[in-house]
């Protein structure tokens, strides 16, 4: 019999700061170098993550083009 599934634990801010969408792309292309770097050290394949933040990536690449040309 399988074990009963434990959910993940719910994560609560306890404060927030605003950033611009270049800000987080930077952070969000810092992440996912650190990322890839650290998966392919341990020869992992997260790609399923890695294909989530490089499209979140690329949409707020988009919105910023859109924002600069409006």
């Amino acid at each position: 019999m399988d074990s009963p599934l434990h959910p993940p634990l719910r994560i609560d801010a306890l404060s927030r700061k605003a950033l611009s969408t270049k800000s987080a792309q930077k952070c969000l292309e810092s992440f996912l170098q650190d990322f890839q770097d650290r998966t392919t050290a341990a020869q992992s394949g997260q790609t399923a993550v890695t294909v989530q933040v490089q499209k979140l990536k690329t949409a707020l690449k988009e919105e910023r083009k859109a924002m600069e040309a409006a």
